[in-house]
């Protein structure tokens, strides 16, 4: 299913119930988010769907399953695009920062 309209629809749902607390509908939301997205979006857009899921992810306390997407956040991205470029590292920062968490 290709519905790229829906699928931001459910982003923004899926950030709302994570702000509440509710990191399961979160989770859901995005990750279908993530499966309507896959036809149409742009790398970038799908960038943002992964970030977001691995924000769900690290907030619920899965940060294994949180570093793997923001792994695949990144691998959506330019580098050598200037703006993508320093996306690329405020992600990895965040990724390197549960890295360490993990190895702690």
């Amino acid at each position: 299913m290709c519905n790229l309209g829906k699928a931001w629809n459910l982003s923004r749902e899926g950030m709302k119930a994570c702000n509440e607390g509710d990191f399961e509908k979160a989770e859901n939301n995005l990750k279908t988010a993530i499966q309507m997205s896959q036809c149409k979006s742009k790398k970038i857009h799908r960038a943002t769907l992964h970030n977001n899921l691995a924000v769900v992810l690290q907030m619920s306390g899965k940060v294994e399953d949180a570093v793997s997407a923001y792994d695949l956040a990144i691998g959506f991205l330019n580098p050598d695009h200037k703006g993508q470029a320093a996306l690329i590292d405020r992600i990895a920062s965040k990724r390197d920062e549960l890295k360490r968490k993990i190895a702690a």
